[in-house]
């Protein structure tokens, strides 16, 4: 088995990064005078509702899909992304597991993301970092190319089916695999590797990584 079938697999939100990337990038457009600033009230709600009130991921995408995405094209999105990572998004990166990305580049590894974050935000991140694949959730689009409905969500358990799929494809034991990840969302994905590591943990993800005797950074 040669170092260059090793696969680095990454989370991206709180992980590569120290926080949202949608929420990153809404508040960049709030700041483009694209969305009103009262707006930010309403992210605040559904994070909120999300992590105390049990909003599951999907209605959580729902909801802020149909808020601030839906009737919107995806042209325009996609120059404003690219505007979002030339400006602003370096600051955000968190350099813990972003020097484990740089390490696994240089020692050859398959990298991936895999990333619960809308697609029209993941596959520019990934590009941007240099990863060697990516996947993220997908909102379908219209036959105008407007964003139309929400199509599908990456989850956890999404996260361990794709990066099993990789491993087959590449021909790769699963001993082999490293994945890393924030969320008690993602133990699937974690579960799934051969090797996992915790990033920037919560305390609930401390007490789990000391349970299954995974490293944390």
């Amino acid at each position: 088995m040669t170092q260059k079938r090793r696969i680095s697999a990454f989370d991206l939100d709180h992980t590569l990064i120290e926080a949202n990337s949608s929420l990153l990038f809404y508040y960049f457009l709030v700041k483009q005078g694209l969305f009103n600033p009262m707006t930010i009230a309403r992210t605040i709600v559904y994070s909120i509702n999300h992590r105390f009130f049990n909003l599951s991921l999907q209605d959580l995408h729902k909801k802020a899909f149909n808020r601030f995405l839906k009737g919107t094209s995806f042209k325009f999105v996609e120059v404003q992304v690219k505007k979002f990572l030339k400006e602003d998004f370096h600051r955000y990166i968190y350099y813990p597991a972003f020097f484990r990305l740089r390490r696994a580049q240089h020692e050859g590894h398959h990298t991936v993301m895999l990333s619960n974050s809308p697609s029209f935000i993941v596959g520019p991140i990934a590009e941007y970092l240099g990863m060697s694949s990516w996947g993220g959730s997908e909102y379908q689009l219209n036959t105008q190319g407007v964003f139309d409905s929400v199509k599908s969500i990456l989850e956890g358990e999404g996260k361990a089916k794709r990066l099993k799929l990789l491993a087959k494809q590449l021909k790769t034991k699963m001993e082999y695999v490293t994945a890393y990840s924030d969320s008690p969302l993602d133990l699937p994905f974690l579960k799934a590797a051969g090797k996992a590591v915790v990033v920037n943990p919560t305390r609930k993800m401390q007490k789990i990584s000391r349970k299954h005797l995974w490293e944390t950074i």
